[in-house]
């Protein structure tokens, strides 16, 4: 561990101007007049309301119609000298309001419990929790005014302005509004080391004032989604209608808005407005919406709809999760319609099972495993080069492709990376992500033999130690593990286990089995370890299907505890 970093005291402040400057930079021409003039006179501020400001906008206040709420006397900020002046330069800059006009019920929140009680007009019962002592304040209509007056005496409140026009700064440096400034503490305090991919205007993921309004617009939509869900279908549906078109090139956009109609469509199935579900799945181009209106159509009793829709998906699956469904849901649909025709039960995997009796302890079923598959047969010669075993689940194989294809993963691709601080493209989890770059992978597996890739992998794990990758986790990639692995899985192996990762990367790099055994015979052997009572995934059940497809090999360790 190195030494504790200590941050700046007006860290945030620096971190608020970095993005800012960023977005302007590489976005001028794109923002309004009124976002450009937010960021000149933000600019034009001194030291101390600057810091103010970037206080009060990245806390979350007390909401109202004049915007977050909050009481000058309260503030407290060691680094922020004459917080008066600070506050009344930002006043004059339209950047805060003071004393704005408010509602009773605004104005309650700001206030303690026992200072409401000390304002209140008229007795109230010490014992009232706070909703009913706000609630209770709010039916004294006549005594209103002399209760406003009492809380306005000897406060200033101030009200945060045009917070609306730094979320388009945050959708331009992250792309979307659920991220903050973290991001950039996390690098200050060293826990994250980034990619150095490039930034250049041309790949930005916003080439249009159109699409930044209409990616705006989506998150408006969002924050409507939990009142729409729990009002019913008409809502839901009214909701539906305001979200934004999309334009062509734009797969962000398409995959966000996508994933909010199969939530929409998803509640509308649960109220029975199957109809209704169904022309929203309609609008979906991706996993699950085929197989959600194949399951409405058989509900309904239409079975030739749902028998052609998943004849649909198989000829041409998105996913292998969506055409497992397909065979299974077919299937059993045709045999209890008597319309088999061409329909087969779907084949089932049966892995090389082994059930082992070990004595109960404390450390991870997984790691008594390994430690009895080390030991080999108890009835063999000792053996002077034992078996290795090593707990790898989901990390040997999704490294090993990371660091094969690290240049490749951080390549600039048009909207895959917003701003400096990305573990990811902004697509990886996505099935645009290989598809994107086809012809680097394809190229890139194409070259893939022992040789090759030993050297690609061990230039990375030297170059990039460290450094933010989404599929290599540095601490589990010790170098004997990696030696080993590049040393005895052969190159068509390590073929089939990246193309099948690279195909749904979402998805497949879960499921993976616990250990890897290396035999001292030489070769490799998969393990997936389930203790007592436990069962295999579906995600595991496809990976082991697809290593006995391919020859690779594995079984699954049952173990149990012996009995005292």
């Amino acid at each position: 561990m190195g030494e504790p970093v200590e941050l700046a005291p007006d860290y945030y402040l620096s971190n608020f101007r970095a993005l800012v400057d960023f977005v302007v930079a590489r976005y001028e021409g794109l923002l309004s007049d009124r976002e450009r003039r937010f960021y000149h006179d933000f600019r034009a501020l001194e030291l101390n309301s600057q810091r103010l400001y970037v206080r009060l906008l990245s806390r979350k206040g007390v909401p109202s119609s004049r915007g977050a709420l909050f009481r000058l006397g309260k503030l407290n900020y060691v680094e922020i000298e004459n917080l008066p002046l600070a506050a009344e330069q930002l006043v004059t800059a339209d950047l805060l309001q003071r004393d704005p006009a408010l509602a009773l019920e605004e104005m309650l929140p700001l206030f303690s419990k026992a200072e409401l009680q000390a304002c209140s007009p008229v007795p109230l019962p010490k014992a009232l929790k706070r909703p009913a002592l706000e609630l209770a304040l709010l039916e004294l209509h006549d005594e209103a005014p002399a209760l406003r007056n009492a809380l306005a005496a000897g406060e200033t409140l101030l009200a945060v302005q045009a917070a609306e026009h730094f979320e388009t700064f945050k959708l331009c440096f992250f792309g979307n509004l659920n991220q903050d400034l973290t991001d950039y503490v996390l690098r200050d305090l060293g826990m994250y080391r980034y990619e150095n991919y490039p930034l250049d205007r041309k790949n930005l993921p916003f080439q249009s004032r159109a699409q930044i309004d209409r990616h705006l617009r989506y998150y408006d939509c969002l924050e409507l989604l939990d009142g729409a869900l729990e009002a019913g279908p008409e809502e839901i549906l009214a909701l539906a209608e305001q979200l934004p078109e999309v334009s062509d090139g734009d797969a962000t956009l398409h995959r966000r808005l996508d994933r909010l109609r199969l939530t929409l469509a998803r509640q509308l199935e649960r109220l029975e407005a199957l109809d209704a579900a169904d022309r929203l799945y309609r609008a979906c181009a991706r996993p699950p919406a085929r197989e959600r209106r194949a399951r409405i159509a058989v509900t309904r009793g239409d079975i030739d709809t749902g028998l052609a829709l998943c004849g649909e998906i198989l000829a041409a699956p998105h996913n292998e999760a969506e055409q497992v469904f397909a065979e299974s849901f077919g299937y059993r649909t045709a045999k209890k319609a008597k319309q088999l025709g061409g329909w087969q039960p779907p084949e089932r995997c049966k892995p090389p099972t082994e059930t082992v009796v070990l004595p109960p302890a404390p450390d991870r079923v997984e790691l008594l495993a390994a430690a009895y598959l080390e030991l080999g047969s108890p009835s063999a010669e000792p053996d002077p080069f034992p078996h290795q075993c090593f707990y790898v689940e989901n990390t040997l194989f999704n490294g090993v492709l990371g660091l094969y294809v690290w240049d490749i993963l951080f390549s600039p691709v048009p909207g895959a990376f917003f701003n400096p601080f990305q573990v990811a493209p902004s697509d990886f989890r996505t099935g645009d992500f290989f598809l994107q770059r086809r012809v680097a992978f394809e190229q890139r597996l194409a070259e893939l033999d022992v040789e090759h890739l030993a050297r690609r992998v061990w230039r990375h794990y030297r170059q990039k130690y460290g450094v933010a990758n989404p599929l290599v986790a540095w601490e589990a990639l010790p170098e004997p593990l990696l030696q080993l692995a590049l040393e005895r899985i052969p190159a068509d192996h390590w073929h089939r286990l990246f193309r099948r990762l690279l195909s749904d990367i979402g998805h497949h790099r879960n499921g993976l089995p616990d250990l890897i055994l290396f035999p001292s015979s030489g070769g490799y052997e998969l393990v997936e370890v389930k203790g007592p009572g436990d069962r295999l995934q579906q995600n595991q059940q496809r990976w082991l299907a697809y290593f006995a497809r391919h020859q690779i090999p594995h079984r699954v360790l049952h173990v149990e505890w012996q009995q005292p």
